[in-house]
C-alpha cells in the first residue's frame, strides 16, 4: 500500500483506492497544527472549545496552505483534531502523575518506572512532535480536577470568612 506526499486516501493492489480511511501526510498535518494555531490567535476558541463556523474556516486555510487538497471539515479535519484531542488528554494526564516529565527534545515521554501507569508502556517510546502545539490550541478544553473543590469545603470556607453582621450568626441561619 503506498500514499502520495500529500496525503490522501490509501492505494492498494493493482492501484484501487481503498476508501474509508484518510491517510495524512507530515506536510498536511503541519498545515492543519499552522491554521489551528492562526484560528486560535484570531480568537475563534472559547474556553471550553471552538466557536461555531471553526471548521470551515480551517478548511479555507487548508486550501490557501495546500492549493488542490482534497481534505475537507467533515469527515477528515473533524475525525484527525477528534484523534488529537484523545491524544492530548492521554499525554497531559500521564504528565500530571508524579514519575512522568516530557523530553522537548526527542518529544516523548521520559520515565524510569513504567508501572506508574499501564497507558506509559504503549506511549512511552512515540514520538510526539504536536504536543507543546496542542498545548496552545486545546490548553483548556480538558477539566484535570486541579482546581475542583468540594461543595461542603466550599461552604465551611465561605462561612469561615464572611464577617458576621450585628450578631448574626450565618452558621445557625444554615443550620450549621
Amino acid at each position: 500500500m503506498e500514499r502520495n506526499a500529500i496525503g490522501g486516501h490509501v492505494e492498494g493492489e493493482k492501484g484501487k483506492t481503498i476508501r474509508g480511511r484518510r491517510v495524512w501526510s507530515k506536510i498536511e498535518e503541519d498545515a492543519l497544527v499552522q491554521c489551528l494555531s492562526d484560528i486560535v490567535s484570531e480568537g475563534w476558541k472559547a474556553d471550553n472549545g471552538f466557536k461555531a463556523g471553526f471548521q470551515r474556516e480551517l478548511e479555507k486555510g487548508m486550501r490557501k496552505l495546500l492549493p488542490g487538497t482534497d481534505i475537507v471539515a467533515n469527515p477528515h479535519i473533524n475525525s484527525k483534531l477528534h484523534v488529537w484531542k484523545k491524544d492530548y488528554g492521554a499525554l497531559s494526564n500521564l504528565l500530571s502523575k508524579s514519575g512522568i516529565g516530557w523530553n522537548s527534545t526527542t518529544s516523548t515521554l521520559d520515565t524510569i518506572d513504567e508501572s506508574v501507569d499501564p497507558h506509559v508502556k504503549t506511549m512511552r517510546h512515540k514520538s510526539w512532535p504536536y504536543y507543546e502545539n496542542w498545548l496552545d490550541i486545546f490548553g483548556k478544553d480538558r477539566a484535570t480536577g486541579e482546581n475542583a473543590a468540594d461543595p461542603m469545603d466550599l461552604v465551611d470556607s465561605f462561612l469561615r470568612d464572611a464577617p458576621e453582621e450585628e450578631g448574626e450568626n450565618l452558621s445557625s441561619t444554615f443550620g450549621l
